[in-house]
This record gives structure tokens, C-alpha cells and sequence, in this order.
């Protein structure tokens, strides 16, 4: 694992091309076939309603904690590999952010996911790999990347993992995050905590299997994720050069006790500051600073719009 003092001895050159790698992997994530860029639409259903989606085809019904999604004849829809020919029962009683199922039609994705939500819950975005953002997307505006920000840096973790509710883009829905662990970073000779968080899966489908009824059930997010830990973070810079909503960073947890410096140059932009699209949780409490942390993603320029 690299330390602080690899990072140290690193020229600015040597320094400037090793971010430069990592940025063009972020950009060619972020703008992957069914990345974030992909999103082109989400649709929210009500309880005991059925609602048809532009551009996709079948209904969606939701009955409590339950979606029916019934395919259009004629419409090869499918899912898990399969075409469907008649409607899908989907139950989820979890109350936790879960990515439910995903239906595929002629290149087009419909992810059907929950939220934590006072008024709705279950929602379908489209991913569409012909999306106008990822067609328009030239890159991500950032600030000059600079040694000064990579910063000492020890990690801490908790003895018992906890909840921590944090609010989200949308404004009736929050987010159970839950933290890991802590990280002590030295900036300009003063020490901060933050508070590092269990990490996000977006894949589908994570599901077991009931060992008594044998039934099958719903998993939240945080499905594979045991080396992979995030931080959401606000400082002075929020609201204006960077997005409002915070930005969050990444950190290998392969080798906890290898953590020795956090390198605020990685600190990028959340999905929903790229899209309209998105349900993202921002940055706890504890996690907002008063300083500017000059370094990192910048806003971006939303390209899409939602539907009136």
C-alpha cells in the first residue's frame, strides 16, 4: 500500500501524471455504458397505483412493499437473462436503501430501487447508454491538482459500527448510513476527525435466501463492500466553486492499519451533482468543515433536465 512518504517523494511531475491516471479512471467510470452519466429519467409510484414509464414498456403497480411489473406483449423485456412473459412480484419489506432488480428492453435499463422516504419509496430510473449527458460529457472542471492536500492521515475503527441518519437530495428522503470507523487528518498543523462509512454497492439483486421459509430477500447496498469505505464531506468551498451537496472520497480498506494519508485531490463530486436523476445522501454533521479544501472535483454543468 502506498504510504504518505511515497506520496512525499513523489516529484510534482511524477505527482501530476499519477493524478492524471487516476482522474482519466474516474471520468471513464463515471461515463461507462450504464454509469451514473446514463441516467435519463426516474419515476416515482405511489401505493396502490399503476403508472407506465416514457420509454419503457409494462406497468409498474406498488401495493405497499410490493411492485408488480407486468411486460407489454410483444415486448421482450428482460430480466436475470430471461424474457419475461407474464407479470413479476417483487417484494421488499426491508426499510433500507436497496437496488431491487434490474429490466433490460433494446439496450435501455429500468433499475427498479427503495428508499427511506416519508411520502414514496419504490422509484424506476432509466440507464440508457445513449443518454445526452454521457454523449455531451467533456470532463469534469477541477482545481489544480496539489501536493499541499495530501495530508497525514490515521484510521480508527470503531469497535461497533452505527447508524447515522443523513439527509438527502431529495428532500423527503434520508439515508441510513452507517459508520465504520474514524480518520484523523492533519491540515495546516491542526487535527480533524471524519467520520468514514460503510460502502455503497450499485449493482441489483443482492439477494438470500430465508433459511426457514425459503423465500427469497432483499438486501440493502452495502452488499460486497468489506474493503471499501467512503467519506461525504461539506467544507467552506460547498455551495460555491464545489457542488452543495458535499463530495465524497473513497478509501481502500484492504489494509486498515497500511492508511497512512487521505488525498483530498481525489475528493470527487456525488452522482446527483451530475444528474437530476439520483437519490444521493449528503454529508453527516460531523463531516462539515470550516475550511476550504481547495482541491478536488469542482460543480459540474447539469446537461440534463427532468421532464415536466
Amino acid at each position: 500500500m502506498t504510504t504518505y512518504q511515497d506520496i512525499q517523494n513523489l516529484s510534482v511531475d511524477e505527482y501530476t501524471a499519477l493524478w492524471n491516471k487516476l482522474r482519466e479512471a474516474r471520468e471513464a467510470q463515471l461515463n461507462s455504458e450504464y454509469g451514473w452519466l446514463s441516467l435519463r429519467s426516474i419515476d416515482w409510484l405511489s401505493d396502490n397505483a399503476t403508472i407506465t414509464i416514457d420509454g419503457f414498456p409494462g406497468q409498474w403497480t406498488q401495493q405497499g412493499n410490493t411492485v408488480i411489473y407486468t411486460p407489454e406483449p410483444g415486448k421482450d423485456v428482460v430480466n436475470h437473462g430471461e424474457v419475461l412473459t407474464a407479470p413479476k412480484e417483487i417484494i421488499v419489506d426491508i426499510t433500507a436503501d436497496v437496488n431491487v432488480e434490474d429490466f433490460d428492453y433494446e439496450g435501455v435499463r429500468a433499475q427498479l430501487i427503495k428508499r427511506i422516504g416519508s411520502s414514496r419509496t419504490f422509484a424506476v430510473r432509466q440507464r440508457d447508454p445513449n443518454s445526452i449527458t454521457r454523449q455531451r460529457f467533456a470532463g469534469i472542471p477541477h482545481f489544480k491538482p496539489d501536493k499541499r492536500w495530501v495530508v497525514p492521515a490515521r484510521y480508527v475503527p470503531l469497535p461497533q459500527w452505527e447508524n447515522v441518519e443523513t439527509s438527502a437530495v431529495l428532500g423527503d428522503l434520508s439515508h441510513n448510513e452507517t459508520a465504520i470507523g474514524d480518520l484523523y487528518v492533519e491540515v495546516d498543523g491542526k487535527e480533524h476527525r471524519i467520520v468514514v462509512l460503510q460502502g455503497h454497492n450499485d449493482d441489483s439483486a443482492w439477494i438470500k435466501v430465508d433459511e426457514k421459509t425459503g423465500k427469497k430477500v432483499y438486501l440493502d447496498n452495502r452488499q460486497n463492500t468489506k474493503d471499501y469505505g467512503f467519506i461525504l464531506l461539506r467544507d467552506a468551498t460547498s455551495g460555491k466553486e464545489t457542488y452543495g451537496g458535499g463530495r465524497a472520497l473513497h478509501l481502500d480498506f484492504t489494509d486498515p492499519d497500511g492508511i497512512t494519508y487521505l488525498d483530498f485531490n481525489q475528493t470527487g463530486n456525488l452522482p446527483c451533482a451530475f444528474t437530476y436523476f439520483c437519490t444521493c445522501p449528503f454529508a453527516p454533521e460531523e463531516n462539515n468543515f470550516d475550511f476550504a479544501i481547495t482541491a478536488g472535483e469542482k460543480t459540474p454543468t447539469i446537461i440534463d433536465t427532468p421532464a415536466e
